[in-house]
């Protein structure tokens, strides 16, 4: 790789982390193409990007962001997943593709600004999603509307009955 093609590579990554909230740093050692294919895949579905790069090219584009603290990670066999979207999707995408290919590793995370650690990670890509916490909140603003409704219609035929 010459130099205008590390430039290039620099300015393309500190692109992609200054358009983006959230970074995860995955150790591939190991990963079959076939395997990183399919997580290519996934995470563009969910509208990330996952790159791999140069740990020395890594550390200069995180340079002055929101993101060089993740400069610790980046050694050995490093890819880079960055996403403006959905944090919980990311997560979910990510460590359900760690849980089945054991070979891949998180290194580490900064997610909506924040530095995660394995064990948030988890807490977070174990999360139910947004759809169904949505629901969920709406049946439960709904329920006492529900139970208050029924009482009343309780009331009303009870004082039809007493009348009748």
């Amino acid at each position: 790789m010459d130099r205008i093609q590390k430039q290039n590579e620099i300015k393309e990554l500190k692109g992609a982390f200054a358009s983006s909230k959230s970074a995860v740093v995955l150790e591939f050692k190991g990963l079959k193409v076939d395997k990183d294919t399919v997580l290519r895949r996934t995470l563009r579905e969910n509208k990330a990007q996952y790159r791999v790069s140069k740990n020395t090219l890594l550390r200069l584009a995180v340079k002055e962001t929101d993101f060089e603290p993740l400069d610790v990670h980046f050694k050995g066999a490093t890819a880079v997943a960055t996403s403006n979207g959905d944090v919980v999707g990311l997560a979910k995408t990510i460590y359900n593709f760690l849980k089945e290919n054991p070979t891949v590793t998180f290194k580490g995370a900064i997610l909506d600004g924040q530095p995660i650690s394995v064990k948030d990670f988890q807490a977070i890509a174990e999360l139910p999603s947004r759809e169904t916490l949505i629901g969920k909140l709406l049946y439960l603003m709904q329920y006492p509307i529900s139970g208050l409704a029924v009482a009343l219609d309780q009331i009303r035929q009870k004082k039809e009955e007493a009348g009748a």
